[in-house]
């Protein structure tokens, strides 16, 4: 089967990690599914027009062509949607003509697949995670937003939301279409048991952007706060893809540099090992789907502090960690104190055991690749 896949989010050289879990579900897909994304972007520094570069990938082709963006905005549009109609036609003439257009996150990607299915007859199915369709985004996704959005998720085959709370806000705002829940995945070969922890403080970890209005992470550095005051027998460690001066600036200024340590953006391999050396995960947000993070965390063993909101409480039972509500900071510091109090008690195996059995990249390959058999084989 040939698809050719279409990203609204999607790395780009100025942000390397934007759309990553996106690259790693098309790469999960097995060897005899043939896969091409297509993106468009502005260039630096071009002479040229536009530029097509072919980008090899683990079990993928990138074919990204870039731009020298015009100044008008209204002509950048028009400019990149005829680039990805030219784009559609290189991967015809190089690569193959696709059995099926795949779709990941509605907007703004799905005008062209939309416009294509009215063109060409492509068909279409569509992976969704993004957050905008929760209650908290109900003033964003209104009038013609809205009305573009709902369309192109109802002219889809079929939808594959990460997760079933993520299917019904879909559906709370009109989608009414076929729905087949199927969850982010995880290496397993990368991220796996770590050895137990000898070391006198133990290991919570934190993992996000940093973004405050959706990650919380000014509550989590309050709760640390009142935490150090009550025991010195822990250090929080912070990855983050993003610089936070703000937030270095409150863990300086309330003399929390002993225990709050911020490690900035690391690979893949570095990031599993920081699970490995974990005694538990924390997540604050205020609104998720479902956190790529999480099923690291449990590919890893390691049990889950975290909000529930999204899909999070679809994954996260007493055996693999601890549910609290959204913004509660009594309930994050007294999860905090019950997992640096009994995080070892937590059976590792277990938790790693559900990852490999629901997340494992190969399962959720398959899945997908069963999803379109059932839109291109009927």
């Amino acid at each position: 089967m040939n698809v050719l896949h279409l990203l609204s989010w999607f790395p780009t050289p100025d942000d390397p990690t934007l759309g990553n879990f996106c690259v790693r579900m098309i790469d999960a897909l097995p060897e005899d599914c043939h896969s091409i994304i297509l993106s468009v972007c502005d260039g630096k520094d071009m002479t040229k027009s536009f530029e097509v570069k072919e980008i090899p990938g683990a079990h993928h082709t990138h074919v990204q062509i870039y731009i020298r963006p015009p100044k008008n905005n209204a002509i950048r549009k028009l400019k990149m949607l005829r680039m990805y109609q030219y784009g559609l036609r290189y991967i015809k003439k190089h690569f193959f003509n696709p059995d099926l257009i795949h779709l990941h996150v509605t907007y703004p990607l799905g005008q062209v697949a939309l416009l294509w299915k009215k063109l060409f007859g492509y068909k279409y199915v569509l992976t969704e995670h993004w957050t905008i369709y929760q209650p908290q985004n109900k003033d964003v996704l209104v009038g013609k937003l809205k009305k573009k959005i709902v369309k192109i998720a109802n002219n889809a085959e079929l939808i594959m939301p990460v997760s079933l709370d993520l299917q019904r806000c879909m559906e709370g705002h009109g989608v009414n279409n076929r729905f087949h829940v199927i969850y982010n995945l995880v290496n397993t070969d990368i991220f796996r048991l770590g050895s137990t922890q000898t070391e006198n403080k133990k290991h919570i970890l934190h993992i996000s952007t940093l973004r405050d209005e959706a990650k919380n992470f000014s509550g989590i550095l309050r709760v640390i706060e009142r935490l150090r005051q009550q025991r010195d027998d822990f250090e929080l460690h912070v990855i983050h893809d993003y610089e936070a001066p703000e937030f270095k600036a409150f863990v300086k200024e309330h003399h929390l540099e002993d225990c709050v340590i911020f490690h900035g953006k690391k690979t893949s391999a570095e990031v599993a090992e920081a699970y490995q050396q974990a005694d538990f995960f924390v997540l604050f947000s205020n609104f998720e789907n479902l956190p790529c993070v999480i099923v690291e965390a449990f590919a890893s063993g390691v049990p889950v502090l975290s909000t529930s909101v999204g899909g999070i409480a679809e994954i996260l039972s007493p055996e693999r960690g601890i549910l609290i509500p959204q913004g509660d900071e009594d309930a994050l510091l007294q999860g905090m104190n019950q997992l640096l109090d009994h995080s070892s008690e937590y059976d590792r195996q277990a938790i790693r055991d559900y990852a490999i059995k629901t997340f494992a990249a190969k399962n959720i390959g398959q899945q997908i690749f069963e999803a379109y058999k059932e839109v291109v084989i009927p």
